[in-house]
């Protein structure tokens, strides 16, 4: 079980990364050994995760990719919250391991 209070304190954090930089996974997937500590199953470190990026998604953070170019460096991905846990999921659970920063997405608020 996670303490509330910490999740509140870890999810500001991640919110003020992503208004002020590109948030990568390697921040995300560091809250959620914080938040679940050691020993914590492969599933219960996915499901933080989803949660996180949920939550994230439902405060204004927004998952894309980031270009080379100067003018446009981020192009959010084109998918409801529903959508973007989906492919999250679906791109994390085959390796069994939470992601780094530079896999599958990055976030920021646009």
């Amino acid at each position: 079980m996670v303490n509330q209070d910490a999740y509140r304190r870890e999810l500001g954090y991640l919110m003020r990364y992503a208004n002020d930089d590109w948030l990568g996974f390697s921040v995300i997937s560091g809250s959620v050994g914080s938040l679940l500590g050691r020993g914590a199953s492969f599933q219960d470190q996915l499901t933080l995760l989803l949660r996180i990026v949920g939550d994230l998604y439902d405060a204004g953070a927004r998952a894309g990719e980031l270009t080379e170019s100067a003018g446009k460096p981020f192009v959010p991905w084109r998918m409801d919250k529903a959508e973007v846990l989906e492919r999250i999921a679906a791109e994390v659970q085959p390796h069994s391991r939470l992601p780094d920063s530079g896999d599958v997405c990055w976030f920021t608020v646009p």
